[in-house]
């Protein structure tokens, strides 16, 4: 099977935030067929949905020789074994939370996983560290890079933070 490059967003609202995300990119970077390229800043944000504790967000570029289905049965797996508890609530806090954002410019359209994620041209939470990877990168559905997706955001409460364990960190900078 030929790789894709494939960009995951991590998020954590519950206990050691970044700890979990850590957790998650270790896990990512055992799975056989995958590789880890990139990771982004951690970013900081407001819950969607009802009120709960912040977020920390995170998005890696991965290089990826399995099919969407079984990385998405894998991320499952990392969440649960993370912690995770997935109770019925589509807004309940979350130890880890892995989301498949884009396919190497494919669309999938399945009962259980869609790419790009539905939601995504609507999240600053996820776009600011896709961006930060891969600005010029295309929403296969909307055409537009993700820069440009940013830039048509109304702002939301989302601010990069410096990182303490993560791999990839950075001095905090203001790049509005």
């Amino acid at each position: 099977m030929s790789t894709a490059n494939v960009y995951v967003g991590l998020g954590s609202n519950e206990g050691n935030r970044e700890a979990h995300l850590v957790g998650a990119l270790e896990a990512l970077s055992r799975i056989d067929a995958v590789a880890v390229l990139r990771c982004s800043s951690l970013f900081d944000s407001a819950a969607v949905g009802p009120p709960q504790p912040r977020f920390l967000n995170a998005a890696v570029a991965l290089e990826c020789g399995l099919a969407p289905q079984r990385l998405l049965t894998i991320l499952q797996r990392i969440e649960q074994d993370l912690g995770r508890r997935r109770n019925g609530s589509r807004w309940s806090p979350r130890t880890i939370d892995l989301d498949i954002l884009l396919w190497d410019g494919e669309v999938v359209a399945d009962p259980n996983l869609q790419v790009p994620h539905l939601e995504l041209h609507k999240r600053r939470f996820a776009l600011e560290p896709l961006v930060e990877l891969a600005p010029h990168l295309k929403h296969p559905v909307l055409g537009v890079t993700v820069k440009d997706l940013l830039i048509r955001l109304d702002p939301q409460d989302v601010r990069k933070l410096m990182a303490t364990q993560w791999p990839e960190a950075s001095p905090l900078v203001n790049e509005s």
